[in-house]
């Protein structure tokens, strides 16, 4: 495994005569993202209408469309060009199904471990992380087995994400005193680092695995 450093450094080389992309990527994404809470924002703050017409516009598209951030920058830091049209992959029914049990399980899971304390929560979190790439590049799985691989493919290395959010979140906080505009750029700058993180605990695994 590479460092946060070097993945970091890997992401940015990736980047580099791509920024516009990830901008217009990640702009397209923070406007959907925005249309989906629309029904809360409209109607009274706070009632029980607006909530639950929200949660079921997320679930339905705003989840598609969180995990098809990752489905483009998976495409994208294997070679093929970042695309706004990718950002919109998960909805057909290979991926549409599983992406929302996903987003379920995961949300349902991790509400439960926060009911005993935060960190665990926290801990369980990061397990789950990479379960979204894992249904990306197995399509014929469950959004059960995802989750489980994923907290195989963890162990060990969940402390080195948790470092790695936890300096994105800096950045991020800072960003809010310009208006979020930087966003834009470390948005997909950080989902580039991800991807990258998940492909090295991907090739460590294939490693492990012993020869018959």
């Amino acid at each position: 495994m590479r460092s946060n450093s070097e993945l970091r450094k890997d992401a940015r080389a990736t980047m580099s005569g791509n920024w516009l992309d990830g901008v217009v990527i990640s702009l397209v994404s923070m406007l959907m993202m925005c249309l989906v809470a629309s029904p809360q924002i409209v109607t009274a703050e706070g009632s029980v209408s607006g909530n639950v017409i929200y949660m079921l516009a997320y679930l339905f598209i705003g989840a598609p469309i969180s995990y098809g951030l990752y489905f483009a920058f998976l495409k994208f830091c294997r070679g093929a060009e970042l695309k706004v049209e990718n950002l919109f992959g998960l909805f057909n029914s290979k991926y549409y199904i599983k992406s929302i049990c996903l987003y379920l399980l995961t949300s349902i899971y991790t509400f439960l471990w926060s009911l005993l304390l935060v960190i665990p929560g926290i801990i369980k979190g990061l397990s789950y992380s990479m379960a979204p790439y894992i249904l990306l590049d197995n399509p014929e799985i469950t959004a059960e087995e995802a989750i489980c691989r994923s907290m195989e493919m963890m162990r060990g290395h969940k402390m080195d994400l948790f470092l790695m959010g936890l300096g994105y979140a800096g950045l991020a906080i800072l960003s809010c005193f310009m208006l979020c505009i930087p966003l834009l750029w470390l948005a997909p700058y950080y989902v580039t680092v991800i991807t990258k993180f998940y492909e090295d605990l991907k090739a460590e695994q294939v490693r492990e695995i012993p020869i018959q």
